[in-house]
């Protein structure tokens, strides 16, 4: 959280930014809940449906990371978020609003997702921005953890909520719900959120403001960027493998039956939200004997560390529960991570911190469909065990990587 002695307009950011982050979430899992009706009524099958979520939503999310971050370093976030949570309630509303079948509800479902992917692209870089303004520098970790945490919690409640919702009232009333929570949301934050404070403007900015594909290739010319991006590529695709194929490793791999696995499928969601602010404020108190760069390096470092050998310990147990509590684990401190990788990348992108945590949630989703595309194959050569202690490798690296970052032309360490 931000210091006690700060002014109380940081924390009512930080609370704002969690509830849309919360809402962003559950907005972006709902059609998981609603396919199960939807698919069948629309004619749609579930490969059908996959390319609407793959190259439908996450292409365009993806897409829209680094012009979403330009925006709020422009306009400001109070300005950029309300937009955005107002886009994800209209795609939210074109969704169920879909009609026909076959390839028309197809192409209707497909616009309203890469509506969806491209306003949600907005939601985390320009969170990075308002924490930027708003939040003391000292406060900065734990603030960007809560908001982000309570993107997991979205994700463990959007299941809750909406799925007796469509045993009651039908699909299209997940969607209806989730427009209106979309509109609530954007109200809420536009109406409660301080007015931007201006960003610091550099020289070169005060000649004449670069385009979005010059302030792209200066953040690139920064070596620690670079090296931090990678490391967050590697990060995210080791998380993913949690986010898209843990479900299916419980019934596959341990035996759970259905009921049982979307029990403990909520368990690494649940753990993180309270794992990630710990880590965060643990970053900014040793923050005061360290400095900033080294105290959330560390921090990350053994997050990355710890998960690779809990997701060595969970493949390799044979007691089901037990794996599943390792591996579980092993999530919550890959979600620790994100707020000293984000955190790192606005204090490297400086005046624009938008920008330059955008170019690193692009490569994270990059890692992401990469691990999405790479686990059934892996798993069907070389089994579970063998796959996932590649992913536990790749977290090592990622950790080396992290820890090769602010060496050099990078943060200030204070």
């Amino acid at each position: 959280m931000p210091p006690a002695d700060s002014p109380p307009s940081s924390r009512r950011v930080v609370w704002l930014l969690a509830l849309l982050g919360l809402v962003a979430y559950a907005l972006r899992t709902n059609i998981a809940i609603a396919q199960e009706y939807m698919a069948p009524e629309l004619g749609l099958s579930m490969v059908q449906m996959g390319v609407i979520s793959a190259w439908g939503f996450q292409l365009a999310y993806t897409i829209g990371q680094v012009p979403g971050g330009a925006m709020g370093d422009r306009h400001g976030a109070r300005l950029v978020l309300a937009v955005a949570s107002l886009g994800w309630a209209v795609a939210s509303l074109a969704s169920g609003a879909v009609m026909g079948s076959g390839m028309v509800a197809f192409a209707g479902l497909f616009a309203a997702r890469v509506l969806l992917g491209a306003s949600q692209a907005a939601t985390y870089p320009v969170s990075a921005v308002a924490v930027a303004r708003h939040v003391p520098e000292g406060g900065r970790t734990a603030a960007s953890a809560i908001y982000l945490a309570a993107s997991t919690l979205g994700a463990a409640l959007a299941p809750l909520t909406l799925t007796p919702l469509m045993a009651r009232a039908g699909w299209r009333a997940v969607f209806l719900a989730s427009a209106a929570v979309g509109v609530a949301a954007a109200v809420t934050w536009f109406v409660l959120a301080p007015r931007d404070r201006p960003a610091p403007v550099s020289p070169a900015a005060s000649r004449g403001a670069p385009s979005l594909w010059q302030q792209t290739w200066r953040l690139l010319q920064n070596a620690s960027l670079r090296r931090l991006c990678a490391a967050y590529l590697l990060h995210s695709a080791v998380l993913y493998v949690f986010f898209f194929w843990f479900f299916r490793y419980l019934i596959e791999a341990r035996g759970f039956t259905l009921l049982e696995t979307g029990v403990w499928a909520s368990l690494p969601y649940l753990l993180a939200t309270v794992a990630a602010p710990l880590a965060g404020m643990l970053a900014d108190r040793l923050a005061q004997r360290v400095g900033l760069a080294t105290a959330r390096r560390r921090v990350a470092i053994s997050g990355l560390t710890l998960a690779a050998l809990l997701v060595l310990t969970g493949a390799w147990i044979p007691t089901p529960t037990l794996a599943i509590v390792a591996l579980s684990l092993s999530a919550a401190c890959l979600i620790s991570c994100e707020a000293p990788f984000w955190t790192t990348a606005a204090a490297l992108g400086r005046e624009g911190e938008g920008a330059a945590t955008g170019v690193l949630n692009l490569m994270g989703n990059v890692g992401g469909i990469l691990s999405i595309w790479l686990v059934p194959l892996m798993k069907d050569a070389w089994g579970w065990f063998a796959m996932l202690a590649f992913w536990a490798a790749v977290a090592l690296v990622a950790a080396a990587l992290f820890a090769s970052t602010g060496r050099d032309e990078g943060i200030s360490s204070t």
